[in-house]
This record gives structure tokens, sequence and C-alpha cells, in this order.
């Protein structure tokens, strides 16, 4: 497989909302070879440890290129992303983060589909919780917001 490593765009260190906005338009490159890879090093390069989104993400697709299998499609697009860059009580940055995702097939060692996602055409708002630290930005967090009718 010949998928590049996307690279970091020079803004993506910034400490500005442009800043930020590259590196998280970045981080989801990262998350979409990943996905397309396995290969999760560059995407936990930068992003901490803790964040849960990302382990059950790399949990999925591990499981999913289990025994020979493979993803296909699944890609993530920012399509609008806003910030105030104001800090957070613990510090860190909360940025709002529209998506979509194209539909997304897990294959098996033979090349029998084992699981369908439908794509979301319709942009999807999530919450990227991010801090500048020593030159660069890392991503803590990452989740949609879900609205709750109850």
């Amino acid at each position: 497989m010949n998928i590049p490593v996307p690279e970091k765009p020079a803004l993506a260190d910034e400490n500005s909302v442009e800043g930020l906005e590259a590196f998280t338009e970045w981080w989801f490159e990262l998350l979409n070879y990943a996905q397309a890879t396995n290969d999760f090093e560059p995407l936990w390069a930068v992003t901490d440890k803790g964040c849960k989104t990302c382990t059950n993400f790399e949990d999925f697709v591990q499981a999913s290129y289990s025994d020979e299998g493979w993803i296909a499609g699944g890609d993530v697009k920012v399509q609008s992303f806003d910030s105030t860059l104001e800090p957070t009580v613990d510090g860190t940055i909360d940025s709002y983060v529209s998506t979509t995702q194209a539909a997304l097939t897990v294959y098996g060692q033979k090349g029998a589909p084992k699981e369908y996602f439908d794509a979301y055409s319709e942009p999807r708002v999530g919450l990227a919780i991010s801090a500048h630290e020593s030159g660069t930005w890392r991503m803590y967090d990452y989740g949609d917001i879900t609205v709750s009718n109850d």
C-alpha cells in the first residue's frame, strides 16, 4: 500500500486560530491515513494518549484489519471550523468542527464485505479539544456533539 503520510502544513504550528484550524484539518488527514493503513504512529505523535475517541477508533480499525481484513472508504472531511482560541479552565482550547464522512466498508480476508457504514453528507458538529504546547498543537480529544431531545 503506497499511501503517503499527510504532510504537516507550516501554518499548523502557529498559535493562532488559523494555525489551530490548519492543525485540526491535518489531524483529520492523519485520522483518515490511520484508517486506510492501520498505521497509527503519525496520529499518536500529535495526539494525547488519553484521547478516548482515538483509542476506540484505533481498536475498531485494528479489529477490522485482523485476519487480513481491510477498510475501504470512510474518509472524514472538515467542512467548517470555529474557535475563539480562549483557553478553558484546564488550559485547553475548544474548537467546533463540522465534518462529513464517506461510506465505509470493512472487508474480510477473502474480500467479502463484513460491515458497512453509511456516509453522512449532512455535516455533523464535533468538539475538538487541543492545546498549544512547546511550539506545536496537540489534540486531546474529539467527539461528536449530540443534542438530546429528552
